[in-house]
């Protein structure tokens, strides 16, 4: 996590999109700079859990754009990924990307995890208590499970490079993404 804020220091200014849906501890944590947060709650929109099958890469650029509902100008610093891409299959991840790309800074990062083998389905609702520690709180909402390795992240989510892996228990990866 902590490489996700390097080179801020408290007092500085970023724009963090959140795509939980908030977590207080994660808010506490931003204090420290002037930040202007956006959640998106990604896994609230129905059409998220079952997209249609027959739905049009525009079409899934819709629905992103109204889950996200991101201002035009806006430019983002840093993108909290969490467990949220595990749950979109490569045609939602390819939607998302389309959609954050031109609301991203060239500096801009972004956190969240893979998996390498890993069975485990998405499960917890994160937060950043301190550059080293997240907290993990329960989530009581059954979301799909589509397993991404690091390569297929980079293949279907190109609108971040994934730089830095760092294996977890049960396969899990942590990642720390670059913008492209």
């Amino acid at each position: 996590m902590g490489q996700v804020f390097s080179g801020l220091e408290p007092g500085d200014s970023i724009t963090l999109l959140d795509l939980g849906p908030g977590n207080s501890d994660t808010l506490k944590f931003l204090t420290q700079f002037r930040t202007r947060v956006y959640f998106a709650d990604l896994m609230a929109h129905p059409a998220l859990h079952a997209p249609p099958e027959d739905a049009t890469p525009d079409e899934l650029k819709q629905i992103f754009e109204e889950q996200l509902d991101l201002p035009d100008a806006v430019a983002l610093d840093v993108c909290l990924l969490w467990d949220y891409l595990n749950c979109l299959n490569t045609n939602l991840l390819e939607a998302l990307s389309s959609v954050l790309a031109p609301r991203l800074r060239p500096t801009a990062r972004a956190y969240g995890f893979g998996t390498l083998y890993g069975q485990k389905p998405v499960s917890s609702r994160f937060g950043i208590v301190n550059l080293d520690q997240l907290s993990a709180r329960p989530m009581h909402l059954a979301l799909p499970f589509i397993p991404h390795s690091q390569q297929r992240l980079n293949e279907h989510f190109p609108v971040f490079n994934s730089t830095r892996g760092t294996l977890l228990q049960q396969g899990r990866l942590e990642l720390l993404f670059e913008k492209s």
